[in-house]
């Protein structure tokens, strides 16, 4: 083990290292205890570094500990469509947290410079890039962070993996960095999205609702990391359909290249859970992605989310 591998920052917590660019394992903290401000405070220096934090099991943890460990990195609340439904019904799997009343910027795609939305859907991006994604990336704002609870896993397969996007931002050439600073990419709600949401059980309007709230929405591709002011690749295969001033081939080719980039294994942490498991991802910073080979039925996670980001471009 190399000496940077394992950091002592505290006589109670150690973090060590999980992978070459991402992922660390956090012992000597019982979640099931409140947190000292000391712990706060170097859980949050861990993750911005690490970008996922692992907590293994070993016993159950409570879903107060989960919620007491989310709230460390911001305050409990749901993603935003499912703010938005402001309803007690919430998508399988996804703990709902606090309800969110803060307003978020909304940077919105202004009329007439997007493409119509059943162009978008015929571009044929979405689903080509093997289940990586981010959530809701065509919302307003995106969370902090995912804390993910294992209340029951399977022996083999079901692995969670997770790509960082600061690394891959790191690893292209400084003249595509450069160019790609200046770009911005349009993000719209996949096919299904609405399904996955059971819009249909908040009324007759809720799809309407639903589409004004959120419409196709222009993010930079490249951003700052809200705490650490690293610049970050800001890609999701799940939503990212158009590169905005490029025509359809060339978009097509660009998003083709980052989102097979980002998914480079080099970037890449597989964790494989065990009973009692708690990860910590930073969202602004990372995708997800659950390979294929289970079932709802086999492997059930939990999920609270914490705190808001507005993507911003880098303006150093």
């Amino acid at each position: 083990m190399a000496p940077d591998d394992r950091l002592q920052v505290a006589q109670e917590l150690t973090v060590t290292r999980l992978g070459g660019l991402i992922g660390a394992q956090v012992d000597g903290v019982d979640l099931d205890e409140d947190l000292t401000p000391e712990v706060e405070c170097q859980l949050r220096e861990a993750l911005a570094r690490h970008q996922v934090l692992v907590f293994r099991g070993g016993r159950d943890v409570s879903a107060q500990a989960q919620r007491r460990l989310a709230a460390v990195f911001g305050e409990l609340q749901p993603p935003a469509p499912c703010s938005f439904l402001d309803a007690d019904i919430a998508p399988a799997g996804l703990d709902r947290g606090a309800s969110n009343s803060a307003a978020a910027s909304t940077q919105a795609a202004a009329p007439g410079s997007y493409l119509l939305r059943e162009d978008l859907q015929e571009l044929g991006i979405e689903g080509e890039f093997d289940g990586w994604h981010n959530h809701s990336t065509f919302a307003p704002w995106i969370s902090r962070v995912d804390v993910l609870r294992a209340d029951a896993t399977l022996p083999v397969g079901g692995d969670a993996c997770f790509s960082s996007l600061r690394a891959a931002y790191d690893e292209l050439s400084p003249a595509m960095q450069g160019w790609l600073e200046g770009l911005e990419a349009l993000h719209i709600a996949p096919e299904g999205y609405r399904k996955n949401l059971r819009l249909d059980a908040f009324g007759p309007d809720a799809e309407a609702r639903f589409e004004a709230q959120f419409p196709p929405r222009q993010w930079p591709l490249v951003i700052a990391h809200p705490e650490t002011d690293r610049k970050i690749l800001f890609v999701n295969p799940a939503c990212m359909v158009h590169v905005a001033g490029l025509k359809r081939a060339e978009s097509h080719s660009l998003i083709r290249f980052l989102c097979h980039h980002v998914a480079s294994v080099s970037f890449i942490y597989r964790h494989h859970w065990q009973p009692g498991d708690i990860v910590v991802r930073d969202v602004v910073s990372t995708l997800h992605r659950m390979p294929e080979g289970y079932s709802a039925r086999d492997r059930w996670l939990s999920r609270v989310a914490a705190g808001q980001v507005v993507p911003d471009a880098h303006t150093g």
